[in-house]
């Protein structure tokens, strides 16, 4: 009986009672937690990342507009939860944010007219948090390489950064040297683990000086990595041969092959 929701106009209150359908008559989503959809809003948050490097290089946005609805689901499902809990519903959701937003943007809504609206944001975010001791508090579970950038974004906030990017190569050069000498020492694994954290915490502080995101960075490079890798599959097949049996050398030069194809495909 799809009419139950489609028969309702606003698309907001047909999202909220959809879910709450779910909830009541499909014996998975009854069995839902905010806990155990964690997985799932992790892995949504993710394909929509993908979908917008689809949307960019590719010009095809029907994967975006699918895997935004599936995040959205997310959320409401969340927000139906917390109602059936009587901690606050959809509508609280989408009225907190309203008034966040309007709080965070004097110069659209106040008249304000900030220097910097970046150091604007980041002051007013500060204010909501005053319970705060360290400029290390607050920052959110995120994937590793997300997590060091923010920390080093406040950290930047009282000066303690490098003045270029040049400073920091040095660095890097410096950290390599000492990942380095635990490796031809043949250290244990928790000076090669620490050795190699910093390393890449100071490739994420290039990162940050470069304008650059590094997590996004890594990502567009995986996809990359992956379609040579699967070109080199493709070429292999081709030429009737096995990469499991081939050398080092033949693997990099079919490398490179795949990589060649996949730019004049491109171009």
């Amino acid at each position: 009986m799809p009419e139950r929701i489609n028969e309702i106009s606003n698309p907001f209150d047909k999202l909220n009672k959809l879910m709450k359908l779910l909830r009541q008559e499909c014996p998975w989503d009854n069995a839902q937690t905010i806990e155990s959809l964690r997985r799932y809003t992790l892995e949504e948050s993710h394909e929509v990342l993908e979908a917008i490097a689809i949307a960019s290089k590719q010009g095809d946005w029907k994967p975006l507009l699918h895997e935004l609805g599936d995040l959205l689901l997310q959320i409401a499902f969340y927000a139906c939860i917390a109602e059936e809990e009587g901690q606050f519903n959809w509508n609280d959701v989408i009225d907190s944010l309203v008034h966040k937003m309007i709080y965070r943007h004097p110069h659209v809504f106040a008249n304000a007219k900030p220097a910097d609206l970046s150091v604007q944001w980041e002051s007013l975010k500060d204010d909501e948090h005053q319970e705060r001791k360290s400029l290390m508090d607050g920052i959110p579970p995120l994937p590793a390489l997300q997590y060091a950038q923010k920390q080093q974004d406040r950290a930047a906030r009282v000066g303690f950064d490098w003045v270029q990017a040049s400073d920091i190569m040095e660095k890097m050069q410096e950290e390599m040297d000492e990942l380095n000498v635990e490796i031809k020492a043949k250290a244990p694994l928790h000076r090669l683990e620490d050795e190699f954290g910093d390393v890449l915490f100071t490739l994420v502080n290039l990162a940050r000086k470069l304008d650059l995101d590094a997590e996004l960075c890594l990502m567009s490079t995986n996809r990359k990595f992956a379609q040579r890798f699967r070109g080199m599959e493709s070429l292999s097949q081709q030429r009737k041969l096995s990469l499991s049996t081939m050398d080092t050398e033949t693997l990099e030069q079919l490398y490179e092959d795949a990589k060649q194809e996949l730019r004049s495909r491109n171009d």
